[in-house]
């Protein structure tokens, strides 16, 4: 498999599985929901023109909407956009929802004057593309708030796994240190901030279902992943696995009766 032919796969992968999750994503989605609100602090009260990537299902967007003239709301999976269109309380023309990649934007250059993006970069697999396409459509003098989730997430999941087998189960997020040197290289100013997030689950299942009812239980591929090994990890959930690792995950983590699952996050505060 090329490489384009990797990236196009698992992009069509990823916008299936959100797609498949826009019935359960807000009922599933508090902690980020939580990240969500925590990056909207850093978004200026108005503006003409703004961009939300990653919209899911617009209720951020919603929100943002009632700060500009215009927002253009996007994401790459259509099942995410056909429930926000369907939801969405700002029926008027203030909200253009639109499918597209945040690798190669649909967008005019210098045509937006503010970007927001909440847990939704990390799913490319360039930061450098991303930060470049981001750059391009923002107006001189601009704003682009994004929170990412980072490298450190999940990683009570990851460590637990490895105790199983030296599969890949969990995907390999970047680095908050990546993002802002992607972010840098375009020329943009730049802040970060970096913050934790833990959920509490009663069970492995819950824990796991968590990841699912929002759709990232995607795992990438990459050139490493032969197409022989893929069977095995669409087998990887059987009773036996998943006994030994909760096992696992309640000796080494567990607090209080419940699981951990943590989330990394970097905010990064960009002006054109």
């Amino acid at each position: 498999m090329s490489e384009i032919s990797i990236v196009n796969h698992n992009k069509i992968r990823i916008a299936q599985q959100f797609s498949r999750a826009a019935d359960t994503y807000n009922s599933a989605a508090d902690v980020q929901l939580d990240i969500a609100f925590d990056a909207m602090a850093y978004v200026p009260l108005r503006y003409k023109s703004g961009l939300d990537l990653g919209c899911g299902t617009g209720r951020i967007s919603q929100q943002l909407a009632t700060r500009c003239d215009k927002l253009v709301a996007m994401d790459l999976a259509f099942g995410m956009l056909a429930y926000a269109t369907q939801n969405s309380l700002t029926q008027d023309a203030s909200i253009c929802w639109l499918q597209g990649d945040v690798d190669s934007l649909p967008m005019a250059d210098n045509s937006v004057d503010m970007v927001f993006s909440s847990m939704a970069l990390q799913w490319s697999e360039d930061p450098q593309k991303v930060m470049s396409e981001i750059t391009r459509v923002m107006t001189s003098g601009s704003n682009a708030v994004l929170a990412i989730m980072c490298d450190g997430s999940f990683n009570q999941l990851n460590d637990s796994w490895k105790s199983i087998d030296s599969q890949r189960h969990v995907n390999n997020f970047a680095t908050a240190q990546t993002w802002y040197d992607a972010a840098k290289s375009q020329g943009l100013q730049v802040s970060m901030q970096q913050k934790q997030y833990v959920t509490w689950h009663a069970n492995i299942r819950q824990l796991l279902s968590s990841i699912k009812a929002i759709g990232a239980n995607v795992l990438l591929t990459n050139q490493n992943l032969t197409e022989q090994s893929k069977p095995e990890i669409k087998n990887v959930f059987n009773r036996h696995k998943l006994q030994h690792l909760e096992t696992y995950y309640w000796q080494k983590y567990a607090e209080n009766m419940q699981l951990p699952l943590t989330y990394q996050v970097c905010f990064l505060h960009c002006n054109k």
